[in-house]
């Protein structure tokens, strides 16, 4: 039994802000435990079962548990396991007054407990207890808000890049419309305008109609190089093949710009992509690409597409120099973090494994069960 001779006089004004919830088969010791935490100003739950304990308990409303170890039917220990697999913050201080008992070392090894408190110890032990035990549970909640407060910033910050991103297709798009519409046609109609003048040029000009045949040379160049800047801005054959065929145009046009030996496979996908993702992971494999030209040194390249355990692997293999992997968390792989804002949107989770002189792999996978919508708006399908 738990007497207040030894209990500290303490003058309490007002609730302390903690609920604690007191488990004890003896009515005698609930009732004296009850009084001593009102005095300190706590709002207390009681309980003469393990059964009704768990009964009154709800996560994230009780700061304490004061538990009887030893109690007939559901005993302190068993109250402790089911209790921690509803909260794991909630303190816990085990209550007995058996010397047959496990040690109190041992009890904390095996429970997950935050004291042990023996009876014949007295009031102001117990208080003691309590006060540890309220202490961690304040600065617990600190850190578990501060954790939520830094995955709320970090999932506006995922949210905001999407809608980069969003933006930067459409701005694509645009700026593709432009080149093909209006640049590409003006090109075209300067090099028709040359055309017709070295046609009507006296053939006593030679050199002006040599000058002539080289200008239409150039235009013809710009007019290629337009088209295929427009292409690579908004791949038109995303949405009228589908992904393969898009990545398997933009591998060709690679192969001859780059002078690197790429590989292509793929498994019939196509029905396995949802719209919206397309266009992201079609972008995933081009950032690939371009960071293997530029970076990697190698001379073959390998990209497979395919479905497995649930999911759509894409993976990207080069020959290279490979690179520390480290360099993945550097702020300054501007194009690895693009990779890995994208693999997000869809849903997937993005590996790059990489040895020294050995080159580099990208793995990027999607649950094939994925609905998109981890922001509220998704860059304009192309499926």
């Amino acid at each position: 039994m738990i007497g207040f001779g030894l209990a500290r006089k303490r003058t309490v004004s007002g609730y302390s802000g903690y609920t604690i919830l007191v488990v004890d088969d003896q009515e005698e010791t609930l009732i004296s435990t009850q009084l001593l935490l009102q005095k300190e100003g706590h709002q207390v739950l009681t309980s003469a079962s393990g059964e009704e304990a768990m009964t009154l308990f709800c996560p994230g409303k009780v700061a304490l548990i004061l538990v009887d170890y030893f109690m007939p039917g559901v005993s302190g220990e068993t109250v402790v396991q089911e209790i921690r697999k509803r909260d794991e913050d909630v303190q816990i201080v085990l209550i007995t007054g058996y010397a047959g008992e496990k040690p109190p070392r041992e009890m904390l090894r095996q429970l997950d407990i935050q004291g042990y408190h023996d009876k014949t110890d007295g009031p102001e032990r117990l208080l003691l207890w309590v006060d540890a035990a309220l202490k961690a549970y304040t600065q617990l909640k600190t850190v578990r808000q501060a954790e939520q407060e830094v995955a709320i910033s970090r999932a506006q910050l995922r949210f905001l890049s999407a809608r980069l991103l969003q933006l930067q297709e459409e701005e694509r798009e645009q700026i593709s419309r432009e080149l093909h519409d209006h640049f590409g046609q003006l090109l075209t109609a300067v090099m028709m305008a040359i055309e017709w003048v070295q046609y009507r040029c006296p053939k006593s000009l030679k050199a002006l109609s040599d000058r002539l045949e080289d200008a239409i040379g150039l235009l013809q160049e710009g007019i290629q190089y337009t088209r295929q800047l427009s292409a690579t801005m908004r791949p038109s054959v995303l949405k009228r093949l589908g992904l393969t065929s898009a990545l398997q145009e933009y591998v060709t046009e690679f192969e001859r710009r780059s002078s690197l030996s790429v590989k292509f496979s793929s498994d019939d996908i196509e029905r396995m992509v949802a719209p919206g993702s397309a266009i992201h992971l079609y972008r995933i494999v081009q950032e690939a690409l371009t960071n293997v030209a530029r970076h990697a040194k190698a001379t073959e390249v390998r990209i497979d597409l395919k479905h497995a355990d649930q999911k759509l692997v894409v993976s990207v293999t080069d020959d290279g120099r490979g690179f520390d992997v480290k360099a993945v968390s550097d702020p300054h792989a501007v194009g690895l973090v693009g990779l890995e804002e994208r693999a997000w949107i869809v849903g997937g989770t993005l590996e790059v494994h990489s040895i020294l002189g050995e080159g580099t792999t990208v793995i990027l996978e999607v649950p094939l069960t994925h609905s998109e919508g981890n922001c509220e708006e998704e860059p304009g399908s192309y499926m």
